[in-house]
């Protein structure tokens, strides 16, 4: 795609919907939005309508590791913002209206829980996070930047729960923090903090008896009782001294996960489970009755607990590969509901509506004998393939044309890659499969009403069988080079072979049998190789090892398998005659590739430092070229070619890969580029279709002109007299008939 461009995707995402593992969820203050984050990355927003009917709206990727907490960025109606942060330490700043990123940036903090929170005194919305280190970072939502740090002083320790609130006829706030040995830590935000500001230490500490807590609430509706909830107990106290008031243990075979408050005297606890359970506490725990703190310091095992008066579950709960994400939203008005929302790993959201249990019905149930509480049946439970299956029509695929047929099996497309330069789009299945077919006619088919739709075997699709499990992946190397024979196709598979395939023919040409593993990525070697390595192409396996294939000599050049770990990045030094191999240790091997001697095995910073270096000769190299590329236009006064190096610049030059410098001096503008994503590994391939509209005009415009004879163009002022003149004599010496007169005479 040409830099500055129109860009306009389409997503053909198939019939099976994409895996959606849920590990965080949100609901938005005005209960209209739902997000999930997933271990895969993704995050998914869902609308909910007023009736509470959920549907899948929109799916963000820009993040690469699992997402860990999400948080709303804003309180404004007009634009929703959404900040997420991952395992990997990423924070991204979204747009929920249209699914844009912000911002971006990437820390060494990993955040376990972000808090949205607005001062009272500047009325700014501030993230309060705390995650695997022993301080709450402040951040500026908008921007993403740290504000400033709450730091420790007596016992520091990793903060596992955080609250704040802003106490009543006061103008500060207050964070309440628990580490995981158990201190409860208070600070005192006055509003004028700022990053080069000394450290921020705590107002006062307390060592309290609550270990590796999951969840810490005040009460919202007197401020003076907290919730604070461990996995194996929950325990509730008085805010202003910490003094424990009740406690609780978990269910067999359940672990409490989270809690909160639906009045003075009830809480709401979900465990790991999946299943919200309701209790109404002692009179001892209710700041407004007269028995409160009647039984500090005296609390035993036999001391009456809290009431569980209803429990909220599924109907049908199937086996979760992991826990479920919960959260409880009370509302900030009358008119919004008390919600408890949970997803999970099968991409399922559920959401129950709390009622509002007056006293008098309260009564009644305790009065009642029952074996089993009440159940709270959801009023949302939809999953992410219900909503694909609810839609019609289905959604489409890139090869739903092969399965018209009722009684033909259905594949999934495993690995996919696009030609512009045939327009064709080649696909492997899961059976091993490969079908070949032109791109744009199976767009048409499949986003185009027609007569098209009743052609048998349209488009037409060659299928080449190679392969006894599922491909893999996929590399037409004459795309990265044109060293490399245009008709050569690799495929690698699940059956650990890497096949030559003759395009044109549809026939296999050599099968490489090097690896002891499935193929997991096929890449181009450098451009400046030695001549051997140049007709080469490196394979990589999930046995850890890797090869260089030669296509010419139709046998493996190089293996490099003694790897511990898998590898994660491979990298070229040609002038030196290394392939440096990256795994996911933090290890990097550098091997020689004419010898396929293993040269040296480095850790650390050394590691690090080695494939920077890498990257920076792709740099030097890349500038190198781009003064050739000049110096050569110059010479052969190429007013074009010199117009085109001038616009594209160094910079972007230099953010072309190794494997296709030879080739920046032409155009890569396609109108159609097509993706394959999937959001897990064993998902099916879904295809995002890129239509730059510059170059699709650009083309159609050409194709019109080169119908149009001079006379025309003329008329429609596309050029000069001079040149119709010089167009007219040419067209008028290149007519047959004169030409066929001449050489009768």
């Amino acid at each position: 795609m040409s830099a500055g461009s129109l860009v306009v995707p389409l997503v053909l995402w198939g019939r099976k919907a994409p895996t959606h593992c849920i590990s965080s969820i949100l609901l938005t203050n005005e209960q209209d939005i739902v997000v999930s984050g997933s271990n895969d990355g993704q995050i998914c927003v869902w609308d909910v309508s007023k009736d509470l009917r959920v549907t899948p709206r929109a799916m963000l990727f820009g993040h690469t590791g699992s997402v860990c907490c999400l948080a709303q960025a804003n309180l404004s109606l007009d634009q929703y913002l959404l900040v997420s942060s991952t395992d990997n330490g990423e924070m991204c700043l979204w747009d929920l209206s249209d699914g844009r990123c912000i911002e971006q940036m990437k820390s060494a903090s990993i955040h376990v829980k972000i808090l949205s929170y607005q001062m009272t005194v500047s009325k700014d919305v501030r993230l309060f996070t705390h995650g695997f280190y022993p301080e709450i970072h402040v951040y500026d939502p908008l921007t993403l930047k740290l504000l400033f740090s709450l730091s420790a002083k007596v016992a520091p320790d990793w903060i596992s729960a955080i609250y704040v609130l802003h106490p009543v006829k006061r103008q500060d706030d207050v964070v309440v923090a628990l580490s995981n040995s158990g201190t409860a830590k208070v600070w005192t935000l006055t509003g004028n903090e700022t990053k080069s500001m000394e450290p921020l230490y705590e107002d006062e500490s307390k060592q309290i008896r609550s270990f590796n807590a999951l969840t810490l609430v005040c009460c919202q509706y007197n401020q003076r009782t907290a919730l604070v909830v461990c996995p194996t107990y929950f325990q509730v106290y008085d805010a202003g001294d910490f003094s424990l008031l009740c406690s609780m243990g978990s269910f067999p075979g359940e672990r409490w996960a989270g809690g909160d408050f639906l009045a003075t005297d009830r809480v709401i606890l979900w465990t790991s489970e999946g299943r919200g359970y309701l209790f109404k506490l002692n009179a001892n725990c209710v700041a407004d009755s007269k028995e409160f703190r009647s039984r500090v310091g005296h609390l035993t095992e036999r001391s009456q607990q809290p009431m569980l008066y209803c429990v909220a579950s599924a109907s049908e709960d199937l086996p979760l590969t992991c826990p479920p994400a919960m959260n409880y939203y009370a509302g900030h008005r009358a008119s919004v509901d008390k919600v408890l929302i949970r997803g999970d790993s099968e991409g399922r959201v559920i959401l129950w509506r709390i009622p509002e249990i007056t006293e008098r019905e309260l009564t009644q149930l305790t009065q009642e004998r029952f074996e089993e509480p009440p159940e709270l049946q959801p009023v949302v439970n939809l999953s992410l393939q219900e909503a694909w299956n609810s839609v019609s029509p289905t959604p489409a695929g890139i090869v739903d044309q092969l399965y018209n047929d009722d009684d033909s099996p259905f594949l999934d497309v495993t690995a996919t890659i696009f030609i512009p330069t045939s327009g064709q789009i080649v696909c492997g299945r899961e059976n091993g499969t490969i079908v070949v077919m032109p791109a744009t006619k199976t767009v048409i088919l499949q986003l185009l009403d027609g007569s098209h739709h009743t052609f048998k075997n349209w488009p037409p699709f060659r299928v080449m069988q190679g392969h006894t499990g599922k491909v893999t992946c996929l590399l037409y190397p004459h795309l990265e080079n044109t060293r490399y024979e245009q008709r050569y196709l690799l495929s690698g598979g699940m059956d650990f072979s890497v096949c030559l395939w003759d395009m044109f023919c549809g026939t296999l040409i050599h099968r490489f049998c090097t690896h002891g593993g499935e193929i997991t990525q096929l890449i181009a070697t450098p451009s400046n190789c030695s001549p051997r390595i140049l007709q080469s192409v490196a394979s990589v396996a999930s046995d850890h090892s890797v090869a260089l294939l030669g296509l010419k000599e139709r046998k493996c050049v190089m293996l490099a398998s003694r790897h511990l770990f898998p590898v994660q990045v491979i990298k070229w030094r040609p002038l030196d005659d290394f392939m440096i191999v990256g795994t996911t240790d933090g290890t990097v091997y550098a091997w020689q590739m004419e010898t396929g001697h293993l040269d040296r095995v480095v850790h650390g910073m050394v590691a690090e430092e080695i494939l920077q270096a890498c990257d920076e000769m792709v740099d030097m190299q890349s500038d190198v070229l781009a003064s050739q590329s000049l110096i050569s236009a110059v010479k052969r006064r190429n007013v074009m070619a010199i117009r085109n190096v001038a616009q594209r610049g160094n910079v972007q030059i230099a953010q072309t890969p190794v494997l296709v410098n030879h080739e920046l001096s032409k155009d890569k503008s396609y109108p159609l580029q097509i993706q394959g994503l999937r959001t897990n590994p064993k998902d099916a391939d879904a295809h995002v279709l890129f239509f730059d509209i510059e170059a699709l005009i650009v083309q159609i415009l050409s194709e019109d002109y080169a119908n149009m004879s001079p006379a025309t163009l003329e008329a429609h002022g596309l050029i000069g007299q001079a040149e119709a003149a010089k167009q007219h004599s040419l067209h008028q010496s290149s007519n047959p008939a004169k030409i066929s007169g001449r050489l009768g005479d």
